[in-house]
């Protein structure tokens, strides 16, 4: 299937996203945070001898309480051929002060693009919910018309994405093992190996991930499908991490299809860390919203 032939509300997924969220900031601190990486030895960063779900568990701490983010993403193939989309997303954590869901929720996701014209007001609506399926809700500015969807292994129209790899994960979901420890990009990183559950209904049997030690943001992230091939590689910049309100993400995202010869970037242009957000920001209704 060509990318133009996928169905319109593929288009209707994107978002930070992943590792799922950031933006610019201040360009001398990118310099001091690569420059932080590069210079961290192989040996721990963390105290003892952390295992694989320590490690991961520090990634998912390095994390707004809510966010807005403004990204643009750029997708290519062999040709050379481009094409761009915008998008405005809202995230916010519903867990408590203990880390419990509250009312059995624990995040929710409002995307609303404003490019190419024939997207514009289009998008979602996604509540991620403990111990039960997610509730996910698409908006088509065309037909004016909410549908409730299942886009988890979707791809994002146009882009090398899919719903999965950009919606923020949560340590439940999988199960963890330490690898040795890599240089990646020129910076020191744990590997840990991450299976996800049967209940976490993901289109991969396993994804690798290497986590930069200074601010435990990962930089890059191997994917192997259902039957045991790898399939797609994210990478981030160590140089292009930022500092946000204590939290530190990359400014740039590349994934690469290695089946297909493909790539999509995405680009945080803009970014509110932990705004006070109104009660009614993630009613269905704000789907409609022009």
């Amino acid at each position: 299937m060509t990318r133009s032939g996928r169905g319109r509300h593929r288009r209707l997924a994107a978002a930070a996203l992943v590792w799922a969220a950031a933006a610019g900031a201040d360009p001398g601190a990118a310099r001091d945070a690569a420059a932080g990486a590069r210079g961290v030895a192989l040996e721990d960063a963390l105290p003892g001898s952390p295992d694989g779900r320590g490690i991961y568990e520090r990634v998912l701490e390095n994390r707004f309480r809510a966010y807005e983010q403004t990204s643009r993403l750029v997708s290519g193939d062999r040709g050379g051929a481009e094409q761009e989309s915008r998008l405005h997303m809202t995230w916010q954590s519903f867990r408590d002060g203990d880390g419990r869901p509250s009312s059995g929720v624990l995040s929710k996701s409002l995307v609303k693009y404003t490019h190419p014209f024939d997207l514009r007001y289009s998008g979602y609506l996604i509540q991620n919910n403990a111990g039960r399926p997610n509730d996910q809700f698409v908006y088509l500015a065309s037909s004016r018309r909410i549908r409730r969807v299942n886009l988890r292994s979707e791809a994002v129209f146009g882009t090398d994405f899919t719903f999965e790899d950009v919606l923020p994960r949560e340590l439940e979901e999988a199960t963890y093992q330490r690898l040795p420890d890599e240089v990646v990009q020129g910076a020191a990183c744990y590997v840990v190996d991450v299976a996800p559950t049967p209940e976490s209904d993901s289109q991969y049997s396993r994804f690798v991930v290497a986590v930069e030690k200074v601010h435990f943001v990962p930089i890059r992230t191997r994917y192997w499908d259902e039957r045991g091939v790898e399939v797609k590689e994210l990478l981030a910049d160590p140089a292009r991490i930022q500092e946000f309100d204590g939290v530190f993400i990359p400014m740039v995202l590349t994934m690469r299809n290695l089946q297909l010869d493909t790539y999509t970037s995405l680009h945080v242009e803009a970014l509110r860390a932990n705004p006070a957000l109104e009660p009614t920001t993630f009613d269905l209704r704000r789907l409609e919203t022009h």
